[in-house]
Protein backbone atom coordinates (compact mmCIF):
# COMPACT_ATOMS: atom_id res chain seq x y z
CA UNK A 1 0.00 0.00 0.00
CA UNK A 2 3.00 2.47 1.03
CA UNK A 3 4.95 1.59 -2.48
CA UNK A 4 1.02 2.58 -4.35
CA UNK A 5 1.15 6.06 -2.47
CA UNK A 6 4.22 6.72 -3.00
CA UNK A 7 3.97 5.86 -6.95
CA UNK A 8 0.69 8.26 -6.82
CA UNK A 9 2.99 11.03 -5.22
CA UNK A 10 5.68 10.30 -7.57
CA UNK A 11 3.58 10.79 -10.79
CA UNK A 12 1.95 14.01 -8.90
CA UNK A 13 5.22 15.51 -7.84
CA UNK A 14 6.79 14.70 -11.92
CA UNK A 15 4.01 15.99 -13.49
CA UNK A 16 3.85 19.22 -11.60
CA UNK A 17 7.74 20.01 -12.04
CA UNK A 18 7.08 19.29 -15.53
CA UNK A 19 4.37 21.68 -16.16
CA UNK A 20 5.81 24.51 -13.93
CA UNK A 21 9.04 23.94 -16.14
CA UNK A 22 7.16 24.37 -19.51
CA UNK A 23 5.82 27.68 -17.55
CA UNK A 24 2.03 26.90 -18.41
CA UNK A 25 -0.77 28.72 -17.18
CA UNK A 26 -1.01 27.80 -13.37
CA UNK A 27 -5.31 26.76 -14.72
CA UNK A 28 -3.88 24.23 -16.52
CA UNK A 29 -1.50 22.97 -14.00
CA UNK A 30 -4.22 22.91 -11.68
CA UNK A 31 -6.42 20.90 -14.15
CA UNK A 32 -3.65 18.19 -14.91
CA UNK A 33 -3.29 17.59 -11.16
CA UNK A 34 -7.18 16.92 -10.75
CA UNK A 35 -6.90 14.79 -13.69
CA UNK A 36 -4.00 12.50 -11.74
CA UNK A 37 -5.78 13.11 -9.12
CA UNK A 38 -8.83 11.68 -10.15
CA UNK A 39 -7.26 8.89 -12.33
CA UNK A 40 -4.78 7.68 -9.05
CA UNK A 41 -8.09 7.94 -6.18
CA UNK A 42 -9.97 6.14 -9.28
CA UNK A 43 -12.85 8.88 -8.96
CA UNK A 44 -14.31 9.16 -12.17
CA UNK A 45 -16.37 12.24 -11.66
CA UNK A 46 -13.56 14.38 -9.44
CA UNK A 47 -11.71 15.90 -12.74
CA UNK A 48 -14.72 16.79 -14.55
CA UNK A 49 -16.81 17.97 -11.30
CA UNK A 50 -13.69 20.04 -10.56
CA UNK A 51 -13.11 21.09 -13.86
CA UNK A 52 -17.21 22.37 -14.51
CA UNK A 53 -16.58 24.33 -10.68
CA UNK A 54 -13.63 26.04 -12.29
CA UNK A 55 -14.56 26.61 -15.71
CA UNK A 56 -17.94 28.25 -13.92
CA UNK A 57 -15.42 30.41 -11.52
CA UNK A 58 -12.69 31.59 -13.49
CA UNK A 59 -14.10 31.79 -16.92
CA UNK A 60 -17.27 34.39 -15.30
CA UNK A 61 -15.78 36.10 -12.69
CA UNK A 62 -12.35 36.38 -14.20
CA UNK A 63 -12.76 36.04 -17.16
CA UNK A 64 -10.26 33.83 -18.02
CA UNK A 65 -10.02 32.63 -22.11
CA UNK A 66 -8.85 29.14 -21.37
CA UNK A 67 -11.52 28.64 -18.41
CA UNK A 68 -14.08 30.47 -21.35
CA UNK A 69 -12.95 28.06 -24.10
CA UNK A 70 -13.69 25.12 -21.76
CA UNK A 71 -17.41 26.28 -20.58
CA UNK A 72 -17.97 26.75 -24.00
CA UNK A 73 -16.96 23.63 -25.58
CA UNK A 74 -19.19 22.26 -22.13
CA UNK A 75 -22.41 24.43 -23.32
CA UNK A 76 -21.61 22.91 -26.87
CA UNK A 77 -21.47 19.57 -26.48
CA UNK A 78 -24.54 19.56 -24.19
CA UNK A 79 -26.14 21.60 -27.06
CA UNK A 80 -25.29 18.63 -29.40
CA UNK A 81 -27.16 16.26 -27.15
CA UNK A 82 -30.36 18.51 -26.76
CA UNK A 83 -30.17 19.17 -30.47
CA UNK A 84 -30.09 15.55 -30.74
CA UNK A 85 -33.25 14.82 -28.56
CA UNK A 86 -34.83 17.34 -30.37
CA UNK A 87 -34.88 15.16 -34.07
CA UNK A 88 -36.33 12.17 -31.75
CA UNK A 89 -40.06 12.28 -32.68
CA UNK A 90 -41.46 10.30 -29.23
CA UNK A 91 -41.68 13.59 -27.73
CA UNK A 92 -45.26 15.21 -27.32
CA UNK A 93 -45.49 18.94 -27.88
CA UNK A 94 -44.50 19.94 -24.12
CA UNK A 95 -41.76 18.08 -24.30
CA UNK A 96 -40.91 19.17 -27.58
CA UNK A 97 -41.03 22.69 -26.60
CA UNK A 98 -38.97 22.29 -23.54
CA UNK A 99 -36.28 21.42 -25.66
CA UNK A 100 -36.71 23.84 -28.37
CA UNK A 101 -36.28 26.02 -24.94
CA UNK A 102 -33.19 24.29 -24.26
CA UNK A 103 -32.16 24.67 -27.65
CA UNK A 104 -32.52 28.45 -27.41
CA UNK A 105 -31.05 29.38 -23.97
CA UNK A 106 -27.59 26.73 -24.46
CA UNK A 107 -26.91 28.82 -28.14
CA UNK A 108 -27.78 32.48 -26.26
CA UNK A 109 -25.51 30.90 -23.37
CA UNK A 110 -22.37 30.44 -26.25
CA UNK A 111 -23.05 33.70 -27.09
CA UNK A 112 -22.78 35.37 -24.28
CA UNK A 113 -19.88 33.19 -23.46
CA UNK A 114 -18.00 34.29 -26.80
CA UNK A 115 -18.50 38.01 -25.77
CA UNK A 116 -17.13 37.26 -22.46
CA UNK A 117 -13.66 35.59 -24.25
CA UNK A 118 -13.66 38.52 -26.94
CA UNK A 119 -12.96 40.82 -23.88
CA UNK A 120 -11.12 38.67 -21.72
CA UNK A 121 -7.91 38.85 -20.29
CA UNK A 122 -5.61 36.14 -22.18
CA UNK A 123 -4.87 34.30 -18.83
Amino acid sequence: MAEKKYGAVERLREKLNESVTACKDPLEIVLEMAELIGEISGEKNYYRNLQEQIFATYGKIFQNKIALDKEIEIVSERLKKIEAAAQNSEFDDDERRRIIFALERHKKEIERLQSLKENAKTS
